[in-house]
This record gives C-alpha cells, sequence and structure tokens, in this order.
C-alpha cells in the first residue's frame, strides 16, 4: 500500500550565515554558523537558459542549454539590538563596528567588501527518513537593506543580497540532525526585546541647516541603504568571477502630517536638512544618524473629507559629517552612521 506522503511546511526552512569570504564549501574557514529568525526568506538558485537559433526545415526548436548561473537571496528579520542584527547593520553598511571613548559602539558606510556565506536548510521526511536538503550561497554581498518603521507595528529589517556561486547538497538526517550541513556547530540567537514603533523608538528627529529641530512628524518611515552591488561575469565560470560594489545610496522616506510648509520651502531654497533615528529597547540604544540630506518634492494633495492631510516624503543622503563621543570627540565623514550604546 502507498504512503501518504509528507510535504514540508515553512517552519522546516532554516537560514543559517557566517562572515566569511570563502567562494566555496571546501575553502571555508568558519566552523559555526548562525541560525536567522527571520519572518520571510527569497534565496533562489538559478541558471539563464539559452535556445538554439539554428534554422530547421520542421519549425521546431532543436535544442536549449542552462548556462549561466545565478545566486541571490532576501531575508527579513524583526528588529533589534541583537547580535545578528549588529552583524547584518555592518555587512549593509561595508564597513566595521568600532569602540567608542565611553563605552558605546559605532559604525559608518564605508567601502569593505563584507563577504558572508549562507546556508538554507529544507528539512522533510522522505520514505520514511528525514532528510535535509541544502542550499548553499558564497561570497553574498548585501546589495540594500531596508528598515520598516509602520504606525503601531513591529520594526523590521531587510535585506537583499547577491552573490558569487552557489550549490547544493542532501543527506539523511536519522542520526545527526545537523547532517549535510557546512558545519558541525549551528547557534541559535538569544532572546531580544524587538523593536515596536510605538514603545521603542525613542525619536524621529529632522533638523534643518542651522541644526533646529522641525515640526515634522511621521505616520511611517523607510529607511533604505544601497550598495549597488554587481556581479562580474567571465568565460570560463559557471557563477560570477567576481564581485563588485558601487556608491551607497542611502533613503529616508515616509509619510507626515503637515504642519507647515518647512520641507517644501528646504526643497525649493536647495537647502540641506539631517536626521536622527533613535530605537531603544531594554537591550540598548541604537541612534542612527543621517548628517546630510535633500528634500525632493513633498507631494500632499487633498482626497476626500475627514482626512488627515499629509505629505509624502523622500530624503536622500549625501556625505556630511558627524561627530562620535563625548570624552574624545570624533568627526567622522559619511553618508550615515549609527550609534549603540547598551
Amino acid at each position: 500500500m502507498a504512503k501518504i506522503k509528507q510535504f514540508a511546511d515553512t517552519s522546516a526552512v532554516a537560514l543559517s550565515y557566517a562572515i566569511d569570504d570563502a567562494p566555496n564549501a571546501s575553502e571555508m574557514t568558519a566552523t559555526e554558523l548562525k541560525r536567522i529568525p527571520y519572518t520571510s526568506e527569497g534565496f533562489q538558485l538559478s541558471k539563464e537558459s539559452q535556445t538554439s537559433t539554428a534554422i530547421t526545415k520542421d519549425r521546431r526548436i532543436s535544442g536549449s542549454k542552462n548556462t549561466r548561473g545565478s545566486a541571490s537571496g532576501s531575508a527579513t528579520v524583526e528588529f533589534g539590538h541583537t547580535p545578528f542584527v549588529k552583524d547584518m547593520l555592518s555587512l549593509a553598511l561595508m564597513g566595521e563596528w568600532q569602540a567608542g571613548d565611553t563605552g558605546e559602539e559605532f559604525i559608518t558606510d564605508s567601502d569593505k567588501l563584507n563577504f558572508f556565506v549562507v546556508e538554507k536548510r529544507v528539512r522533510n521526511t522522505v520514505g520514511g527518513a528525514p532528510m535535509n536538503y541544502m542550499e548553499r550561497y558564497f561570497g553574498n554581498l548585501v546589495n540594500e537593506a531596508t528598515l520598516e518603521v509602520g504606525s503601531s507595528e513591529l520594526v523590521t529589517f531587510a535585506v537583499n543580497t547577491m552573490a558569487a556561486f552557489g550549490d547544493i547538497n542532501s543527506a539523511d538526517a536519522t542520526s545527526d540532525e545537523n547532517a549535510g550541513g557546512l558545519v558541525a556547530t549551528y547557534t541559535n540567537p538569544a532572546a531580544y526585546e524587538i523593536a515596536d514603533s510605538a514603545n521603542n523608538i525613542e525619536k524621529v528627529v529632522i533638523k534643518d541647516a542651522q541644526g533646529t529641530p522641525l515640526e515634522i512628524v511621521f505616520s511611517d518611515l523607510s529607511l533604505s541603504v544601497t550598495n549597488n552591488v554587481r556581479e562580474q561575469v567571465g568565460v570560463g565560470h559557471e557563477f560570477a568571477a567576481g564581485m563588485a560594489m558601487g556608491k551607497v545610496n542611502v533613503q529616508l522616506s515616509g509619510t507626515v502630517y503637515f504642519y507647515d510648509d518647512t520641507v517644501l520651502k528646504a526643497h525649493l531654497n536647495n537647502e540641506y536638512v539631517s536626521a536622527e533615528i533613535t530605537v531603544a529597547t531594554s537591550d540598548g540604544t541604537m541612534t542612527i544618524m543621517l548628517p546630510k540630506l535633500k528634500a525632493e518634492a513633498p507631494s500632499a494633495n487633498s482626497q476626500g473629507e475627514n482626512q488627515d492631510y499629509t505629505q509624502s516624503l523622500t530624503l536622500n543622503g549625501e556625505k556630511g559629517e558627524v561627530t562620535i563621543g563625548t570624552t574624545t570627540p570624533q568627526t567622522l565623514e559619511c553618508v550615515i552612521a549609527i550609534t549603540k550604546t547598551v
């Protein structure tokens, strides 16, 4: 009698990562992978299909072939002061966390190619035996990272990645739940307080060129960092021959309640503003600083009765200066800077 098959549930999918620049499994130096408590993911391996264009007498396609490989992905997590979020911020900003003068840590956008490895594991019971099916992504770079702050919602942080190489593996997991994995040790993240927009966003401040806070209240906001990562394809390479990044683009956008014409005036007068966002939980406080922003034309139109009159606001980051520390303050050039205190 045929047995009923068991198809996998989304809870059978696990994502793990390590900061490692290995181009493949045999050259990995990391001995531990860290689990990511994701809310959604989009990792995928694929190959481009090329179809023969040979002219034939019967009008039928004579053949095709899968050629260049592509490896990319995405993961969304719930934001908080936790090591894996700290790692992802470092990967997204292409920089490294540094120690400040009063115990805080800080990071700015930089130009370090922060490569990492991602393993996606799907577990399912096949023929009565538990099986692990692995997709492995090497030479990952964060192309885009987005912090989403909705009205009275959990704060989320999403990254989109591009990878230099990817492959698959599978193994019987009857005696070892990590069978077929890149490493023997997998670490689960510690519990942390998830930030939400009502209780943990201490402030969102927009200041004019003179440093005066403006009367701006967001109903929702989004902060994105784009690294303009690209694959460098080459003859004789199944996947990418190399990886590169372009300019860093930082954008703060959202919906604000109308109070006065300050933002429109700044746009029309070609003036700059700055922004500061502070996220505080029981695990620590992060402050995101955007020292030099140029406002696009704010869009505001009345659409009907008994509705709030709001503006759609977009601020684009440029190179500016931030001051980090109090005892021996440092002035740093950047587009974005983040400080973290416990």
